[in-house]
């Protein structure tokens, strides 16, 4: 698995209660974040993606999930904001995050490349693609669909841009 950087946590904006996601977005969601937590987390990402994929399948998806989390924070335009793994709220980064991945498993590559782009560099957007794609495919084969929602509108101007970006 790759080595990842840590992505600092900062403050965000209230967003979506966790408790109002399908499945699939709660356990990408909670995934992704108890990876960036450190070490310390990922075999309780490890125990869960055990659960939650056939045998084949549970390895593939860690790496892709490891890949994703490695493109972001290896090429994040920015501070990328989220919320701690017991957090009850989705920031708007994780919004897009998710967005992305809902992109690649509904076949909108274009969509999936524009919220790339607004996270990372150029040199991050085909590796995070990518690896969305595989962990998306695999979570369309275990009926853990993530649907395209609209984004909120935040009041920094770069999430109104990717506000528009979503379907309404």
């Amino acid at each position: 698995m790759a080595t990842t950087k840590p992505i600092p946590t900062a403050k965000a904006a209230p967003g979506p209660a966790v408790e109002t996601l399908t499945p699939g977005e709660r356990l990408l969601l909670w995934s992704f974040r108890a990876w960036v937590a450190g070490a310390g987390h990922r075999p309780l990402v490890l125990r869960e993606f055990g659960r939650t994929f056939p045998a084949d399948d549970a390895g593939p998806a860690i790496r892709a999930l490891d890949r994703s989390v490695a493109a972001i924070a290896g090429h994040a335009r920015r501070t990328i904001v989220h919320h701690p793994v017991c957090g009850q709220q989705a920031s708007p980064d994780e919004q897009v995050i998710l967005a992305l991945f809902a992109a690649v498993q509904a076949e909108r590559v274009e969509l999936a490349v524009r919220l790339a782009r607004w996270l990372v560099r150029p040199a991050g957007v085909t590796p995070l693609v990518t690896a969305a794609a595989a962990l998306a495919f695999a979570m369309t084969e275990n009926d853990l669909d993530l649907p395209l929602r609209p984004a909120p509108r935040p009041e920094r101007a770069g999430h109104a841009r990717v506000a528009a970006l979503l379907p309404p």
